[in-house]
């Protein structure tokens, strides 16, 4: 059940980060956002590891209840999940120009790799494994805090969303431009015409006046 309710927080918390970092406001602030992210899901797993024994110590340390031991969990879900997508968008930008599907295919086979040493260790060592977690995510954070990120994929990207903006405006201007002209011309050969029969119209009356005289 702990792991039903993670799992569905990390993946409330991967939307939402997600789309919190494709905002313009965000969209050089994806450093802050993946610490911010990864420091609440430590400081989770901590409370966490207070409510269990662990390999310092038999007993725990705080006393835990269903509604805290469910909440501790769901908030490192929440966290886990949210720093993910942000993660990928991390190492697509960094390892730009390369393919972003190279820099998610290492971080996946990592995951995986990961995933697997730490089922290797698991059965009857939880209290380890528990360890091992916090000392992970207390690394990550030490990482990505050293960590130079740039932002080259955004700023060319947001390049060509502008040259294309600029291209559609200077091609609507053209158009307004043409129907302009258009217009012009249409009103210029009605002028021209309706002076034209009034001409005529005049010359003809004159005509059948000196007739008639």
């Amino acid at each position: 059940m702990c792991g039903f309710i993670s799992t569905i927080a990390g993946i409330f918390g991967g939307a939402a980060f997600g789309a919190l970092g494709d905002l313009r406001y965000f969209q050089h602030s994806v450093k802050m956002l993946v610490i911010f992210a990864l420091v609440a899901c430590t400081i989770s797993i901590t409370w966490f590891e207070l409510y269990v024994p662990s390999i310092f110590y038999d007993k725990f340390i705080l006393h835990s209840s269903e509604a805290t031991m469910a909440l501790a969990i769901t908030l490192a879900g929440l966290f886990s999940g949210a720093a993910a997508p942000l993660i990928y968008e991390a190492l697509a930008e960094i390892t730009y120009p390369l393919h972003e599907s190279l820099s998610a295919s290492i971080l996946v086979q990592w995951i995986n790799v990961s995933t697997l040493i730490f089922l290797f260790i698991a059965p009857g060592r939880e209290t380890l494994v528990d360890f091992l977690v916090l000392i992970v995510m207390i690394i990550s954070v030490v990482l990505v805090l050293f960590t130079r990120f740039t932002y080259q994929r955004r700023d060319e990207d947001e390049r060509k969303r502008l040259e294309k903006e600029q291209l559609l405006q200077g091609t609507n201007e053209d158009i307004n431009q043409a129907i302009n002209a258009i217009n012009d011309e249409r009103q210029q050969y009605g002028t021209f015409s309706r002076t034209h029969l009034i001409g005529d119209y005049d010359e003809d009356a004159h005509v059948s006046s000196n007739e008639s005289v």
